[in-house]
């Protein structure tokens, strides 16, 4: 208690730094790199680099994660190039019913028999 009454002191008698404070440490840390960013972009714009420095992730894991995402978009390719066949084919089919049943709907209106259920349908209602 006696240490809190002097004071912070260390053992040597030294005054102890407080902690640094975390935010300040990351907000000291963003101005660095901002700092050596501008400088980068002047230096590129004034033409005294050749060329900016490489990026963050490598060029070969970048193309390793593009030619993985390739190779998933050619599966749901084919999986959506099969459900597209298979949707096909139930429209052909659908479209053959329908023709066939719009030629029997012309058939049974046709003739005596089509006129004759014409009158009857009339009277029914």
């Amino acid at each position: 208690m006696e240490c809190a009454a002097r004071g912070s002191l260390d053992r040597g008698g030294g005054a102890v730094s407080p902690r640094p404070d975390p935010e300040e440490a990351r907000v000291e840390e963003l101005l660095r790199v901002n700092a050596a960013l501008a400088a980068e972009i002047r230096n590129l714009s004034a033409g005294r680099a050749d060329a900016p420095r490489p990026a963050a992730m490598p060029t070969s894991r970048r193309l390793a994660t593009l030619i993985d995402e390739r190779e998933d978009l050619r599966e749901q390719l084919r999986e959506l190039g099969a459900e597209a066949e298979a949707l096909r084919v139930e429209r052909d089919a659908l479209r053959r019913r329908g023709e066939h049943l719009e030629a029997e709907l012309q058939r049974l209106r046709a003739g005596l028999g089509g006129a004759l259920r014409r009158v009857r349908a009339r009277l029914l209602r």
